[in-house]
């Protein structure tokens, strides 16, 4: 009998052992998961105050969207919660570009540096498919996409009416932006309209351009009336003026 008995007090304390490693076993894991939420939630947190510092930097307008994005900050990297106010500030002295680095500190205690990029998206024609030489500018064939203004090198167009009509000199890849120098608003050996202005005062005429030209810039024109040869500035599609 006391056998079976020791035998039975025996497997009972080895349940209690058992039963006691376990709740060892899950109270360690709960220590280490709460700890590991707490590491990530101070990530969070700074990530979203880098956030609004770079938003308050920038410049608002509504006829421009920007996108900040913030390098992950390694989850590894223990970061105790800061009692004080965080000091963020940019690394460099040119103020935000594309590409910058966030200072952060908490004082005394730690100071990490953050990668943060930021782009920013105007609303810009684009074409909506392959456009051909000789081709027409119209409203099938064009569409205003929000744009990265840093990967685009040229002057674009921003608004749709102020080139329909135009006439695409160089082949222009669908979705990408309608550069002024791939397009004439006024073409070589093309007839357009010349206004001389002088004051209130403006005299109309025709004449034969010269070479092609985009908004702004100077072209030759033949007048169709004195066969004088004028410089004049392409003000939109088809026209040009001149300054007495």
């Amino acid at each position: 009998m006391k056998t079976v008995k020791q035998s039975t007090k025996i497997k009972h304390y080895a349940m209690i052992s058992h039963l006691l490693i376990c709740l060892s076993a899950i109270f360690t894991l709960f220590l280490v998961k709460s700890a590991q939420a707490v590491t990530i939630n101070a990530h969070e947190k700074i990530e979203n105050e880098i956030h609004n510092y770079i938003k308050a930097q920038l410049i608002k307008s509504p006829q421009r969207k920007t996108e900040i994005i913030i390098s992950p900050i390694d989850r590894r990297k223990r970061l105790s919660q800061c009692i004080q106010p965080l000091i963020i500030n940019l690394t460099g002295k040119n103020g935000i570009k594309r590409n910058n680095t966030v200072s952060v500190i908490c004082p005394s205690v730690w100071r990490i540096f953050v990668p943060v990029s930021v782009k920013t998206l105007m609303p810009i024609v684009t074409a909506r498919n392959n456009l051909a030489v000789g081709e027409i500018i119209s409203h099938d064939n064009i569409a205003i996409e929000y744009l990265d203004t840093s990967l685009i090198i040229g002057p674009t167009h921003s608004e749709m009416n102020n080139i329909l009509g135009a006439k695409v000199k160089r082949y222009i890849q669908g979705g990408k932006a309608i550069l002024a120098n791939l397009i004439c608003m006024v073409c070589k050996n093309e007839q357009v309209s010349i206004i001389a202005r002088k004051g209130t005062l403006q005299i109309k005429s025709a004449g034969k351009a010269l070479s092609d030209g985009s908004k702004g810039q100077k072209i030759s024109i033949k007048n169709n009336s004195s066969g004088r040869i004028i410089e004049a500035t392409v003000v939109a599609v088809g026209r040009a003026e001149i300054n007495l």
